[in-house]
């Protein structure tokens, strides 16, 4: 009789361990994109070392994101797989989310930078131009302006293989010299004969930009677009756009 409550206790033991939900620690780099698992009804908390700034999801139609300090909460609306982008100031992290069912899921996942790979040092004079000497950036240096507000230069393109994204680097500079300019509610929209490129996403640096200061923004773009297309930036009425040319895209 003892001996088979015990293994009646052991059977609930095993089957409460692989249903529950966890705590773990996940490292991500640039090389590797972690799997989160996420459970209908429950919500998943990430936690990174710095504050997250924006994020892009692929389908985010089926998933509620919402922002805490340097916490990010996501909970499943839909039974969809898909990637999962997090900008925070020095990082950019890749995740792969997935809707568990009757599996251990993740409750909360304190994020880990680990990398091998070190940047170059910069040149002053690449850093007073905002250039970079990253191999795999194509430079190109086309400059259009919102009115005499602001001007926004696309600086240089990179293919990520490894996110499989196209990443357009963006500077926008603020030309006034006292207004202080929302960037937040910046618009900036790729599209081919004005129809919006599919798949696209973007993150500013920035909430606000003081007059004479600048600030970075990047594109994302599906690595499978290598056609050209048109950059456009609207703020309020204010709108204008440039054509990035197929050359800067191989």
């Amino acid at each position: 009789m003892i001996e088979k409550s015990i293994l009646v206790w052991l059977l609930l033991a095993w089957s409460f361990s692989a249903h529950a939900s966890g705590i773990r620690t996940v490292h991500v780099n640039d090389e590797k994109m972690q799997a989160i698992s996420l459970r209908m009804g429950k919500a998943t908390v990430l936690r990174f070392p710095d504050k997250p700034k924006k994020v892009v999801i692929g389908n985010q139609n089926y998933y509620s994101v919402e922002f805490i300090d340097n916490d990010l909460t996501i909970q499943p609306i839909g039974d969809v797989e898909t990637n999962l982008f997090v900008y925070t100031p020095h990082r950019t992290y890749g995740f792969l989310l997935k809707v568990c069912h009757g599996c251990r899921y993740d409750d909360l996942v304190y994020v880990k930078w680990k990398s091998r790979f070190q940047p170059p040092a910069r040149s002053r004079q690449e850093q007073s131009a905002g250039k970079t000497s990253i191999p795999g950036f194509k430079a190109i240096g086309l400059k259009f302006f919102l009115e005499e507000d602001l001007q926004i230069e696309v600086v240089r393109t990179m293919a990520d293989e490894g996110r499989s994204l196209r990443i357009i680097d963006i500077n926008i500079k603020n030309l006034t010299t006292s207004e202080k300019i929302k960037i937040s509610s910046l618009k900036l929209v790729a599209t081919r004969r004005n129809i919006p490129l599919s798949g696209q996403g973007y993150v500013i640096e920035e909430d606000s930009l003081q007059g004479d200061k600048s600030s970075r923004a990047r594109l994302f773009l599906p690595l499978s677009e290598k056609r050209g297309f048109s950059l456009n930036a609207v703020l309020g009425d204010k709108k204008n756009k440039v054509i990035v040319g197929q050359k800067f895209l191989q």
